[in-house]
């Protein structure tokens, strides 16, 4: 990369020198004398090379060859290079390690057995090499700056690696199949996947040196901070380079291989540059529209102009074409209702997103069909308008205004319902605040739409009016918690990427909305729910080290019915709870589910929302399985969890 640009001018003189002890040779501008160089290699440059060099045993001979022996250190503006032999050419600019070399700059790290670099072509190579790449900081730590002395001020502030001798969670790529919302990982709370992972250790028996970048015929890299990693990528034909300000680095086969035997084909990947010549095809389950299985084609957003964004996703539904038919339109008379033509096996997705003057607009359409005599039917629409806005004592509230055709909606044990249109708005404010020890999040909606929907006695469409209110209060208040002191920050966990501190905590929630409809017809109601949540084991060990139990028991007080479906509060006494437990190793259940309660309602002893998950969960990745019985959906997902290196990782694997 651009670590030895040079800036070629006039040569600094230097006597014949014997050997010496400790010596310091410094260098600030080179000349290249090498007549075998075009001429466009001796135009002068406006970028400046400062090199130092430190070592037990100098020489210079004929003031033309440079060499140093044991404890060899060696300042590459800023960047330092370590090694028991240097030297440097100055006739042809090139400079060569061997033994024990070491080099780092910044956040990267490097270390090899041999290294060979001429400064005036920029292309060398580098032997038996293992290190630690910072994607996002790596060119600006190799960049060569015109101004070196002010580079080098600034630069020492960032040339040791993170202090506190912890590998924090700190990003990750997951990818979903089937139709479940990505759940979080419940063990770390949090899912910090932004479709890149920015730290990595890496390893290769030849690395080239080029004038624009990096190549390889094989380099290995891997996500995890600790040995034996759990998860590495086999790079072959790889190539590195600089592309709009970030480095790109594309591997023409790649072989996912886990815990160092089970390897899975890849194909040609992509790594470091996020968003950016990702994978253009992938596969969806969509049952209920697409009666199946459908090939999506991502492609890139394109922006229009500043203000403006689309983004288009083709589809073919593979399923459908496989049937010859379709059962996922109903407004059709029986005998051509399944019937379809080459327009039903092609869908679309399309998003626009629009920005004016902190306004912002965005738009999902999504179609399961381009059949003109089916366009409606196959039809689904989202679009919200909003801005937030600054007001006295509510500070920042959300203004929305929003329309709908065909949403999808779920209540309780009535289960799925559609709402066939609607639009209208609502401001809503959200506030987190703490009271003592307990911790508070409480949310207010209020506002106004008209909604064409299901009635609520039967399938029949009605189409009101209904303003409303609706606010929510959840808090937590941590009973008692594990001695954190007794948890080595430093200690490798293999099944989890963050360490985990058994605790109790008690959770509480309240829900109260009003609702009044165009037909004068109103509803009310307040639900209280509350209960404890335990969690049990560091999950450290291979069986029954892990335990997270939930229970909320919740009463409803309503009055007043809906003429809606999708609304009317229902499931008066609820009794919601979720387990998650370790079996054997990384194998841990997830169950998540409602249960009716209420001995005078039609629908007791019914569970709904249930979620049920068997996964295999590691440090460095994770993998998940989940059924949805209430509609007989599912999907699978798989995460792979990236983390902040710092300086106490080991580079080689």
């Amino acid at each position: 990369m651009s670590l030895f640009d040079i800036a070629v001018g006039k040569e600094n003189s230097f006597g014949n020198l014997e050997k010496s002890k400790l010596y310091d040779f410094s260098v600030g501008t080179l000349i290249n004398s090498s007549k075998k160089l075009p001429i466009e290699k001796s135009k002068v440059e406006n970028i400046f090379l400062t090199l130092k060099i430190f070592s037990d045993q100098q020489y210079d001979i004929d003031q033309n060859i440079y060499l140093a022996e044991g404890n060899v250190k060696a300042i590459v503006n800023g960047g330092v290079l370590r090694s028991d032999f240097l030297k440097y050419e100055k006739s042809t600019g090139i400079l060569s390690a061997q033994g024990n070399i070491r080099f780092n700059k910044g956040r990267q790290y490097l270390r090899g057995k041999e290294f060979q670099f001429n400064l005036l072509n920029k292309e060398g190579f580098i032997k038996d090499a293992f290190g630690i790449l910072d994607i996002k900081n790596v060119l600006d730590d190799l960049r060569i700056h015109s101004n070196s002395g002010e580079f080098l001020e600034k630069n020492r502030s960032i040339n040791k690696l993170n202090l506190d001798g912890e590998n924090a969670y700190d990003d990750g790529i997951e990818f979903v199949f089937g139709n479940i919302k990505l759940p979080q990982n419940k063990i770390t709370r949090s899912n910090k996947s932004k479709g890149s992972i920015n730290s990595w250790r890496f390893k290769s028996d030849l690395i080239n040196i080029q004038q624009n970048g990096w190549k390889s015929n094989k380099i290995n890299f891997t996500n995890d901070p600790f040995d034996p990693h759990q998860i590495t990528f086999e790079g072959i034909d790889v190539i590195a380079e600089e592309d709009d300000d970030e480095l790109v680095i594309t591997s023409s086969q790649t072989n996912l291989i886990f815990e160092g035997r089970t390897k899975i084909f890849l194909g040609k990947r992509i790594f470091g540059a996020k968003n950016k010549k990702r994978n253009k095809f992938d596969l969806i389950l969509d049952a209920k529209d697409r009666d199946g299985l459908v090939l999506i084609r991502r492609s890139n957003t394109t922006r229009i102009n500043k203000n403006l964004k689309l983004n288009l996703q083709p589809q073919f539904l593979i399923n459908r074409a496989i049937l010859g038919k379709t059962n996922s339109y109903k407004n059709k008379k029986n005998n051509d209702r399944k019937s379809i033509h080459f327009s039903d096996l092609l869908g679309m997705n399309l998003k626009l997103n629009a920005n004016y003057n902190d306004w912002i607009f965005d738009s999902e359409n999504d179609l399961s069909t381009l059949n003109t005599n089916r366009i409606f039917s196959g039809l689904r629409h989202t679009s919200s308008f909003r801005k937030y806005f600054k007001m006295p004592v509510l500070d920042d509230i959300n203004f929305n205004i929003f329309t709908n055709y065909r949403s999808r909606a779920w209540n309780g044990t009535i289960g799925e319902t559609e709402i066939k249109n609607a639009y209208g708005g609502y401001i809503e404010k959200s506030h987190n605040f703490k009271a003592g020890e307990v911790i508070n999040n409480l949310n207010i909606r209020l506002g106004t739409a008209k909604y064409e929907a299901e009635k609520l006695e039967n399938s029949d469409m009605v189409n009101l009016w209904r303003a409303s209110i609706f606010s929510s209060l959840d808090s937590e208040y941590q009973i008692w918690k594990g001695n954190k002191n007794n948890l080595d920050q430093k200690k490798e966990m293999p099944l989890s990427p963050v360490l985990i501190n058994p605790e109790l905590v008690f959770r509480t929630n309240i829900n109260a909305a009003y609702f009044k409809y165009e037909d004068d017809s109103d509803q009310g109601f307040i639900k209280f729910s509350f209960g404890p949540e335990i969690r049990l084991g560091e999950l450290q060990n291979n069986f029954l080290d892990y335990t997270k139990l939930s229970v909320m028991p919740g009463v409803k007080i309503k009055s007043g019915n809906s003429p809606f479906k999708f609304d009317n509060a229902i499931d008066l006494k609820t009794l919601n709870f979720s387990l998650m437990q370790q079996i054997y190793g990384p194998i841990i259940f997830d169950i998540f589910s409602n249960l009716n309660i209420d001995n005078n309602s039609e629908k007791y002893g019914e569970y709904y929302d249930t979620k049920l998950g068997i996964l295999w969960q590691k440090r460095a990745y994770e993998f998940g399985i989940y059924y949805l019985p209430d509609t007989y959906g599912g999907g699978l997902y798989f995460r792979i969890n990236g983390f902040d290196f710092d300086n106490s990782v080991k580079a080689a694997f």
